[in-house]
């Protein structure tokens, strides 16, 4: 039985014992509960009449379209009220795509009252290209649905407002309409672009200034040594650090799902891990692993791994660093457990809190991007990550991630 007829019947059911009509309503319990065992996947119109028609049978006229009109006049009213308190835009459009019905979510979104738009093309009305969305919403009221489609919409005081669409046909014997729910995203938008822009400046401004100071330096320090020299080779080459990682979050914020790739978490480890070897000489680095198949990641994967594992070295006090490096079966048997252990100091609580839960507070924040970078990457893995003490009184970072769906 389809969702609108069985609310009507609900309310015929709540007319009948508002207007004492007893038996009537045993009646037509016993109708519905019969016909909907034994025509579970039949019509509900089918059922729906044989209700009106004990309905019609059992009352007199008057009395009949009474309880119809309470039931359908309640109903009318839940849903009106439903609607209007959603704090989104609300919007029906006949078949020729005019407004007919403006909620209150669309009144505070794009400041005019419903009086000022019903009858109203959309497109002409609200859209910057309106051509371009009539075409869309005239297949709407054909029958297709729209799902996430970005617009540019106008505001009544003729500012723009970014926006995304879904919709569906109104049908019945046949379509005649169609229903938006329309969502402002001109904020996120607009954090988008800022982003992209200060990325942009980051990345190439800076990085080429970072260049000719990077040939200017090492010029200096043919001719003479210097500790200051050093420390400033040191602080640019933490810029050019910097540099790489904004190139890496543009990258995972424009990722989707068809960057996922799988792995085999012995190749990439054995491989991180051999350029972690090759870079720090004086490290005891174990490897245990354990595991066959492949795993499903990000295709910036090995930029995490090489996070965990920077991090398990560079800021290790231990006269000899150690790092255990270790893949394993998971208990559940579609994940596959990677763990990197140092006897480190430990991670600090606000530096595990971005790790784990991606938060962190003004008072308290994270010193680099390299941990945001890995708990972002790991999150698009479809993975999880958790931080406790290892075994050596240091820090083991554990990455679960999925096996591929055969």
């Amino acid at each position: 039985m389809d969702d609108g007829a069985e609310l009507l019947v609900g309310e015929l059911f709540q007319s009948l014992a508002e207007e004492g009509r007893t038996e009537t309503r045993e009646a037509l319990l016993d109708v519905y509960q019969n016909s909907a065992v034994r025509e579970r996947e039949a019509l509900s119109r089918t059922l729906l009449s044989e209700l009106l028609a004990l309905l019609d049978a059992r009352l007199d006229r008057e009395t009949e379209v009474e309880i119809l009109a309470n039931s359908v006049g309640s109903l009318t009213e839940r849903f009106s009220a439903m609607v209007q308190s959603i704090p989104a835009a609300v919007v029906v459009l006949d078949a020729e795509r005019s407004i007919q019905f403006w909620n209150d979510g669309a009144e505070r979104l794009f400041g005019w009252d419903e009086s000022q738009v019903v009858g109203r093309p959309y497109a002409d009305t609200l859209a910057e290209s309106p051509e371009t969305l009539d075409r869309l919403l005239a297949s709407l009221v054909d029958g297709e649905s729209l799902t996430g489609v970005e617009s540019c919409h106008r505001h009544a005081n003729g500012s723009s407002l970014d926006v995304r669409l879904w919709g569906a046909p109104l049908t019945g014997e046949s379509t005649d309409g169609a229903s938006l729910f329309v969502h402002d995203i001109s904020e996120q938008k607009q954090r988008e672009q800022r982003l992209t822009v200060l990325n942009r400046l980051f990345r190439h401004n800076i990085r080429n200034d970072v260049t000719v100071i990077r040939g200017h330096l090492e010029l200096l320090s043919d001719e003479r040594e210097s500790e200051h020299i050093d420390i400033i080779a040191d602080r640019i080459e933490d810029i050019r650090g910097l540099s790489e990682a904004a190139h890496q979050i543009e990258k995972l914020q424009n990722s989707d799902e068809t960057e996922q790739t799988t792995f085999d978490p012995r190749v990439l480890l054995c491989d991180r891990a051999g350029r972690l070897q090759a870079e720090h000489t004086t490290i005891e680095l174990r490897q245990d692993l354990q595991v066959e198949g492949h795993v499903v990641g990000h295709e910036l994967l090995p930029y995490a791994f090489d996070n965990v594992l920077d991090n398990a070295v560079e800021h290790n006090d231990a006269d000899t660093p150690q790092v255990d490096v270790v893949v394993e079966p998971a208990v559940e048997g579609d994940r596959v457990v990677l763990r990197v252990a140092d006897n480190g100091p430990g991670l600090p609580e606000t530096e595990q809190a971005v790790l784990t839960t991606g938060t962190e507070t003004p008072l308290t924040h994270s010193t680099g991007t390299g941990l945001w970078l890995t708990q972002w990457i790991v999150r698009e893995s479809d993975g999880s990550i958790s931080v406790s003490e290892s075994r050596f009184g240091g820090t083991e970072v554990e990455i679960r991630l999925r096996r591929p769906v055969d």
